[in-house]
């Protein structure tokens, strides 16, 4: 029995839906840009905003509303079964990593307008803010459903199972993805670094076999040499979705961003 765990195209109208309700915060930080109290307020609404954007991708993935996912959360150490265990503990690794990933995204972002000559008119800064909340979201938003989607079929799996790593296989492929077409080895040993998405944008996927048949050489050594650092870990096994590796992450944030990113943790029950 093969299983194919691809996702869909990524909703692009509701990620256009989405930017028009953070650009509403967008135009508030502007207008309160020389208040630092106020501005710091805006930004944590904002961050607040691009965090519950991303986490509903994972939600999706796993096929679980709000509710479900903060009762399993809370759950600690009584669950019903194993799965519901390692549900939990995707929940966990990623929104720990969505949330400082959406303050760090912000914080960049803010970075680049305070680089800008003074305007009177928001329409000046419009194409930076654009830049990571409508043109970067669409890409992350779909990286982050697609791993969680992953990460909903692989935690169904047993650690005996042969999984394999395939592409898409038409013209729009990758050739560093190609070369890792046919890797198989069981679920136990297969590394996080072939687990999908492998890169910005990735549409390649996983398979299992009923047979333990080996189609393609795992060779750590070469594999280390041939991936995307950023995306090195996998929701699927409890990593991050974007390491620390990722640009956003390459520069310290301010104690204010930190703050931020704390407490929506806390409210998230995540700390």
């Amino acid at each position: 029995m093969v299983e194919n765990s691809k996702t869909d195209v990524p909703d692009k109208k509701q990620t256009q839906e989405e930017y028009q309700l953070i650009f509403a915060a967008f135009l508030r930080l502007i207008n309160s840009y020389e208040n630092s109290a106020e501005k710091w307020e805006v930004m944590e609404d904002i961050i607040n905003l691009r965090a519950s954007f991303l986490i509903d991708r994972i939600l999706t993935g796993l096929r679980m509303d709000f509710d479900r996912a903060l009762e399993i959360i809370k759950n600690h150490n009584n669950f019903t079964s194993e799965l519901e265990r390692r549900q939990r503990d995707v929940l966990l690794a990623g929104i720990d990593n969505l949330v400082d990933f959406a303050a760090a995204e912000e914080y960049r972002m803010m970075e680049e307008l305070t680089g800008l000559p003074d305007f009177d008119t928001a329409e000046i800064y419009e194409p930076v803010f654009e830049k990571y909340n409508l043109i970067y979201a669409g890409v992350e938003n779909g990286d982050v459903l697609h791993a969680a989607t992953i990460a909903a079929w692989w935690i169904t799996l047993e650690n005996e199972t042969f999984v394999t790593f395939m592409t898409q296989g038409d013209e729009r492929v990758r050739a560093w993805h190609l070369s890792h077409e046919g890797i198989s080895c069981p679920k136990r040993d297969f590394p996080p670094e072939l687990i999908p998405p492998i890169e910005f944008g990735c549409r390649c996927f996983l398979i299992t076999d009923s047979y333990s048949s080996v189609s393609g050489a795992l060779n750590k050594k070469e594999l280390k040499n041939n991936i995307n650092p950023v995306f090195k870990e996998s929701l699927a096994t409890g990593g991050r979705i974007f390491s620390e590796e990722h640009p956003y992450f390459k520069r310290p944030l301010p104690i204010e961003i930190k703050n931020i990113a704390a407490r929506i943790k806390v409210k998230l029950h995540i700390v």
